[in-house]
C-alpha cells in the first residue's frame, strides 16, 4: 500500500511539470517508460496525427517514469492519471477501455518472423509448411497476446518475462524467438552485440490478425470521438499512409513480406472478438496485392 502511495505521488509530481496549456489548447497525457519514447517514435506520430487532424486544440504530453510496466500504464488510464495509451489488442483491453478501432501498423505486427541460434537457420530455412514450423519451441513475453494465439494453434510456447528472452535464446533454453518482422530489423544489430551467435531469419513469416491499437478511458467518450475522427481524416487526406510508407523499419518489413523467398504461413487469432474482426479490410496492409508506391487510395468506411 505504502509502495503505491508513493508511486501515485511521483505520478503526480511527475505531470505537475507539464508547461501548461495554452489558450485553448487541450493536453493528452500519455505515460510511458524512461527511454523507450524513441523507439515507438512511430506509434506516437499516430496518436499525434489523429489529434492534429480532428476539430479542437490538442498536445500529446508524453511522461516518462523509470520501470513503467504495461500493467501500471493501464491502472493509471482506469484512475484517470493518463487519457489514451497504445498495447497490442486483447479481448480483455477491448473490453475493459475503449479501443479506437484503427490498427496502427496495418497489421504488420502480426507479421512475425524469428530469431534464433545460427545453428537453427539452415533448418528454418527448409521449413514451408506449419507442421515443420510446430516442430520449434518459440519463446515469448510472459504477457504477450501472441504466446496465447500461438498456443491455441498447437505450437510449443515457451514464456518469460521480456527482458530475460534474447538471453533465454542464447543459452538454447528454446528454439526461435518472435518478433514482428518490423521489430527484428530494428532489434537486431544490438542483440548481436550482446549474444553474437543470434540470427534473424526472414525466410519463414508466422502471419496472424493482430496489431497495437489505442485505447482511451470507458468514461472517455469524447477523446474517443476525437481520436477516431482524427484518424479516419488522415487516412483521407493519404496522411496516415504517408506516416506508415516513410517508416523506414515498416517499409523495410513490407519489401521482406513481398521477397520470393519469404514463406508467409498463417493462422487464426482465436483471441479476436468479432467487433475486431469486423474492422474494415482497408485498413489492414494487404501483403499480396499491395505495391509500395506512393498511391495512397485508401478510402477506409466512415465510422464517424
Amino acid at each position: 500500500m505504502q509502495n503505491r502511495f508513493w508511486v501515485l505521488l511521483i505520478s503526480a509530481v511527475m505531470f505537475s511539470f507539464t508547461a501548461p496549456p495554452a489558450r485553448g489548447e487541450e493536453i493528452v497525457r500519455m505515460a510511458f517508460p524512461t527511454g523507450a519514447v524513441e523507439f515507438f517514435k512511430y506509434e506516437f506520430g499516430v496518436i499525434e496525427l489523429a489529434l492534429e487532424h480532428a476539430d479542437g486544440d490538442f498536445r500529446l504530453v508524453i511522461e516518462e517514469f523509470p520501470t513503467m510496466t504495461q500493467a501500471r500504464i493501464s491502472s493509471m488510464m482506469l484512475e484517470g492519471q493518463v487519457d489514451v495509451m497504445f498495447t497490442g489488442y486483447s479481448v480483455e483491453r477491448e473490453t475493459k477501455f475503449l479501443q479506437v478501432d484503427f490498427p496502427m501498423t496495418r497489421g504488420l505486427l502480426g507479421y512475425r518472423i524469428f530469431l534464433t541460434q545460427a545453428d537453427n537457420l539452415p533448418t528454418l530455412e527448409k521449413v514451408e509448411s506449419l507442421e515443420q514450423l510446430k516442430k520449434f519451441c518459440i519463446g515469448t513475453g510472459s504477457d504477450w497476446p501472441d504466446a496465447s494465439i500461438m498456443e491455441k494453434n498447437g505450437f510449443c510456447v515457451d514464456r518469460a518475462p521480456r527482458d530475460q528472452l534474447w538471453a533465454m535464446l542464447a543459452n538454447k533454453r528454446f528454439d526461435l524467438l518472435s518478433r514482428a518482422v518490423h521489430e527484428g530489423f530494428r532489434e537486431i544489430d544490438t542483440i548481436r552485440q550482446q549474444h553474437p551467435d543470434v540470427v534473424l531469419s526472414t525466410s519463414t513469416v508466422l502471419a496472424y490478425p493482430f496489431d497495437l491499437f489505442i485505447y482511451v478511458n470507458r468514461n472517455n467518450e469524447r477523446l474517443h470521438r476525437i481520436l477516431t475522427q482524427g484518424l479516419l481524416r488522415a487516412y483521407h487526406t493519404g496522411d496516415f499512409m504517408r506516416h506508415f510508407l516513410s517508416n523506414p523499419d515498416l517499409r523495410h518489413a513490407l519489401e521482406t513480406l513481398q521477397a520470393p523467398n519469404t514463406h508467409i504461413l498463417r493462422i487464426e487469432n482465436p483471441d479476436m472478438s468479432k467487433k475486431s474482426r469486423d474492422i474494415d479490410p482497408a485498413l489492414w496492409e494487404n501483403i499480396v496485392q499491395r505495391k509500395y508506391d506512393d498511391d495512397y487510395g485508401y478510402e477506409p468506411r466512415d465510422q464517424m
